[in-house]
């Protein structure tokens, strides 16, 4: 806050008050005009009783602003106004204007202290709009990178929304892209450029058309990372870069990605379950490997994959926090019988993260809805993928005529069957892949749940090994089928007719 006027005070100690008023504006600020206006405040309460000062850069800068303080004098006398222009080092970009109705005028300390302060926010302003000018240029750019539009799908859709940082420092890096194969599968990348700025935006486009080249002959998303990697390291000024690099079969629906240092997807089904995918890998350029692993995971019936970069989550310098408010915001937005409806949910969910707070980094949403029915499931063997299969379960019994203990019991079965697979298939070894697949018959629902990895011998222990037993208790029928090639676990339920 800007003091009053004091008349008495030493003409030294207002152009130091001036000054550092002016300093702490400059300092402070968001914004120019915010700046600006404190500047006038600060010299009208010190020099004078009125002061104004403008800035008008031309078009190719594209910035105007005009604040004002104090009370305008009508009639000025020879000696009761200043006129200084603001200048940067090419050319006139503004002006300060000072008025007093003191019969004494401006005495010459007020003048000297008023042109030296518009020669310091000349150099400072014009740094200011060179800084805005840098901001839209790299807007532009990144935008321009960004597909105009993203691929139409079979019984899935994709919608996507770029929100650039509120502060004009921050323009960064992020991408998302989703663009057609031969093979008729869509390659899925998003990813966070180190730095901002323009140099964050180039390097961005580097990346994004990198991995563009190498997914039309990689055979894995793990791949794709790696060869990105390699030419990223070849590359001393680009830096660290975080990537998630997927290919969607939209006929299978089968979603396989790879993550490199970056936020993994949000898996959120319409019955309310939300869960984070696995990530791991190291980001782009941090070491000659970045070891990331491929995940598997098949996006069910109104099901969606959400894509994100960390700007939707560190807003308030707190990832673990963000990352609760992001899943709340999921499970708002889709998880509810009312979905988004009218809106483009990419758009809608950055709505209802921020809820109209500005955004300190820029951030990129990437969302992969499902609409048309899955039969068979492919899911990587981790833990999580048991509640997400008991959901899908869940969902087609409710079709059915089954008794709420008996749908309770074949969710315990098939909890067991996932359990089974995902510890004993794959010991030692990177986790495979679970085949779930539901058939529904007049009278009878199948579910079956396959592993492709090796089981050891087994060994009863009093504590554990009951698993096959609850399957036999809950269950009509349970199977369990081994070949060389894989385990087939299943389960069968008699439906009331």
């Amino acid at each position: 806050m800007v003091r009053s006027l004091d008349r008495s005070a030493e003409p030294l100690k207002r152009v130091f008050d001036v000054l550092v008023q002016a300093g702490h504006a400059l300092t402070h600020c968001p914004g120019i005009d915010d700046a600006l206006a404190e500047v006038a405040a600060a010299i009208a309460n010190n020099f004078g009783d009125y002061c104004a000062i403008e800035m008008t850069v031309d078009a190719a800068d594209a910035y105007e602003c005009r604040v004002a303080a104090g009370t305008a004098v009508d009639s000025a006398g020879a000696h009761g106004r200043i006129a200084e222009p603001l200048k940067d080092a090419r050319r006139t970009i503004g002006r300060i204007e000072c008025q007093t109705n003191d019969p004494g005028g401006f005495d010459d300390v007020a003048r000297e202290a008023v042109a030296a302060l518009a020669i310091h926010l000349g150099i400072v302003f014009a740094g200011r709009v060179s800084m805005l000018r840098e901001h839209r240029v790299a807007d532009r750019l990144q935008r321009a990178l960004l597909p105009e539009r993203l691929p139409s799908l079979p019984g899935a859709a994709f919608d996507a929304a770029y929100r650039p940082a509120s502060d004009e420092a921050e323009v960064g890096g992020d991408w998302f892209d989703a663009f057609n194969l031969p093979d008729r599968r869509v390659a899925i990348s998003v990813g966070d450029v180190a730095g901002h700025g323009l140099d964050a935006a180039v390097i961005m486009g580097e990346v994004r058309q990198a991995i563009r080249t190498a997914a039309v002959a990689a055979d894995s998303p793990g791949a794709v990372l790696e060869y990105v990697n390699r030419i990223v390291s070849l590359r001393e000024t680009i830096g660290m870069v975080t990537a998630i690099f997927g290919f969607y079969d939209p006929e299978s629906s089968a979603l396989s990605y790879a993550v490199a240092g970056h936020p993994p997807p949000l898996l959120a089904m319409r019955d309310g379950l939300v869960r984070r995918l696995p990530g791991g890998g190291l980001p782009l350029g941090c070491a000659a490997q970045i070891d990331s692993t491929d995940w598997t995971f098949t996006l069910p019936a109104n099901g969606r994959a959400v894509f994100y970069t960390d700007g939707l989550i560190e807003n308030e310098r707190d990832p673990v926090a963000g990352e609760k408010q992001l899943v709340e915001a999921v499970r708002e937005l889709f998880c509810a019988d009312a979905a988004v409806d009218g809106e483009r949910p990419a758009e809608a969910l950055q709505e209802r993260v921020f809820r109209g707070a500005s955004n300190r980094d820029d951030a990129a949403v990437l969302i992969l809805s499902r609409a048309d029915p899955v039969d068979t499931y492919v899911f990587s063997a981790v833990p999580i993928v048991a509640p997400i299969a008991r959901a899908i379960v869940e969902r087609e019994m409710a079709e059915l005529e089954i008794a709420a203990e008996r749908r309770f019991g074949i969710l315990v079965a098939l909890g067991e069957a996932i359990a089974n697979a995902v510890e004993h298939a794959y010991r030692g070894a990177s986790p495979g892949l679970i085949r779930l697949a539901l058939e529904r018959h007049p009278n009878l629902l199948i579910v079956s749940v396959e592993d492709f990895g090796r089981w050891r011998p087994f060994v009863r222990r009093e504590e554990r090994g009951r698993g096959i037993e609850l399957m036999h208790a809950f269950m009509d029928s349970v199977q369990i089928l081994s070949t060389r090639q894989s385990t087939k676990i299943v389960l069968k339920t008699k439906i009331a007719s």
